[in-house]
């Protein structure tokens, strides 16, 4: 594992998609943080969040991602998952984020649960 980390962001309409690469630790999880409130005050409610190329992730990592979750929903919007490898997925479904967590295999998939 390497200790690079970055989030690229693409808009889709009013979708902002956030690329997690890297670890997502203690050290780098608020910086994920801090680009969803950041976005969220721009007033962009909906997010997909690119997993594809993310090596491990952390407790405290996924506490902040639940919390981020809840606070986007109280405004009537949402966090999608996609890309998810199997370490990660193993993770969430042993914590139960699975069951809170709506996670897609493709973008495409995630976007199109937007508009249900």
């Amino acid at each position: 594992m390497h200790t690079e980390f970055d989030i690229i962001e693409k808009n889709l309409g009013k979708i902002k998609i956030l690329k997690v690469i890297g670890e997502l630790d203690a050290l780098v999880a608020p910086k994920l943080k801090e680009k969803i409130t950041k976005t969220e005050e721009d007033d962009c409610k909906n997010f997909i969040i690119d997993f594809e190329q993310l090596e491990h992730i952390n407790s405290l990592a996924m506490g902040i991602l639940r919390g981020k979750l809840k606070a986007v929903k109280e405004v009537g919007g949402n966090i999608k998952l996609i890309k998810l490898n199997d370490h990660i997925k193993s993770i969430f479904e042993m914590i139960g984020l699975d069951e809170i967590f709506e996670i897609y295999e493709t973008e495409e998939e995630a976007v199109e649960s937007f508009k249900e």
